[in-house]
């Protein structure tokens, strides 16, 4: 792959051009000698999709619109989801798949043939999913039935289509602790939430109801990947094409949250050496690695900033719900500490958290608009900054941010012990 600062795109609209098809390539180019490892997603079947009545990106920030149903499909590659730089980030292995379990066959999927569709709904999706009704479902489906494993459409394609909200718990319980910081400090009328505050990513991009490595007892039917093809995943998505943490380097959150003992033991070996305070181990319990402060440094800027982030090791919040309720308490008194440190600052203007240092262009830029950024006068250059006319400084060029975020990752990955 050529070096990404060769383009001439900031990162994060580059991103959004190379994942969205990245699940066809993979399965359309690079599988002709033998099954590219990647093409083990399609191997979880089909699913119920739609697409926006309305050409183009939505006028508002919201993605439950009127929609139409568009067939099932294999599900598209996903983006980092919220704001692009909202200073907390959950990380997971990679995104959950509702409708593979008899209980969710109504979930229904964005089928992204727009490109811009695409940015906007990473952007603005928050803590919902959507699903057909469970009444015009049964309507539907009759007699028949629906298995991933079959492509047959529930409905006419194109036709009007009736969907509902599907809270998602994980992304609840990631409220949960924004509503209980704002609580303990008195941040009266905040408007702290999921998408502006918190965003959340993977570190593998492809759906899959479960990072299934090997058999397991607990739902037999699930597809195997294999000690091979899991290498072969991750060398493809996470080391190769690097869009986990490219994304990472342009958002540069001052909070990292990674949930679960399966994205920490491969998230601790991938970011081994650059860790500061607390020394992780992948063999470490996620008890262990809760109890002390661990810290990442993502490295030093020109002017001497030290960029890094408190890294915060929590079980499963929606598999594991129980042991997440119970470190949910000591979770928001480590924000509270990052709050007294300066690291996490509440602006009680907007309601929300300040944005960390670094430019973004991903709602509204030369190429396109799907909406207008409300941290803009936030912003501060991780890169030298230019001085314009009157000797001030203007705003963050975003390919001058790329030549930084570059550079911080270069230096990240030539570093590592």
């Amino acid at each position: 792959m050529a070096e990404s600062r060769t383009s001439l795109l900031p990162t994060e609209v580059e991103l959004a051009l190379e994942v969205m098809p990245c699940q066809a390539l993979r399965r359309s180019y690079d599988s002709a000698p033998q099954p590219h490892a990647c093409s083990y997603f399609a191997e979880w079947g089909y699913y119920h999709s739609y697409d926006y009545g309305d050409a183009g990106p939505p006028e508002s920030g919201s993605t439950v619109l009127p929609v139409v149903y568009a067939g099932k499909h294999q599900v598209v590659p996903e983006l980092l989801s919220g704001c692009r730089k909202a200073p907390i980030l959950c990380v997971g292995i990679n995104p959950n798949l509702p409708g593979w379990s008899d209980g969710t066959r109504n979930a229904i999927h964005p089928y992204f043939d727009s490109f811009l569709q695409y940015v906007h709904y990473f952007r603005y999706r928050t803590r919902d999913k959507l699903r057909i009704p469970s009444k015009q479902y049964d309507q539907l489906l009759g007699t028949g039935t629906d298995v991933p494993s079959s492509a047959k459409p529930l409905a006419s394609l194109n036709q009007s289509i009736p969907v509902e909200r599907s809270p998602v718990l994980m992304y609840q319980q990631y409220q949960t602790l924004l509503d209980g910081l704002a609580t303990r400090q008195h941040w009266n009328d905040h408007k702290l939430s999921v998408g502006e505050d918190i965003a959340y990513a993977n570190m593998v991009a492809c759906p899959s109801a479960r990072w299934v490595v090997s058999r397991s007892d607990e739902d037999p039917a699930m597809p195997v990947m294999g000690t091979a093809r899991a290498q072969g995943i991750v060398n493809e998505c996470f080391s190769k094409r690097r869009y986990f943490l490219r994304q990472l380097f342009q958002t540069l959150p001052a909070v990292i949250l990674v949930f679960s003992k399966t994205t920490a033991a491969e998230f601790i070996p991938a970011m081994q050496g650059r860790f500061t305070a607390g020394d992780p181990k992948v063999d470490e319990s996620l008890e262990a690695l809760f109890a002390r402060e661990v810290r990442l440094k993502f490295g030093t800027l020109a002017d001497g900033t030290v960029l890094d982030a408190r890294v915060i090791f929590l079980p499963h919040a929606s598999a594991r719900a129980q042991d997440f309720a119970r470190v949910r308490e000591p979770t928001i008194g480590y924000l509270i500490q990052e709050v007294a440190a300066g690291r996490l600052v509440y602006d009680a203007k907007s309601g929300h958290l300040r944005r960390g240092r670094g430019g973004c262009v991903f709602c509204t830029n030369s190429l396109y608009r799907i909406g207008p950024c409300d941290y803009e006068s936030e912003l501060r250059p991780i890169a030298p900054m230019k001085l314009v006319k009157a000797k001030k400084a203007g705003p963050p060029d975003p390919l001058r941010e790329k030549d930084e975020q570059a550079r911080l990752l270069k230096d990240f990955l030539d570093r590592k012990a």
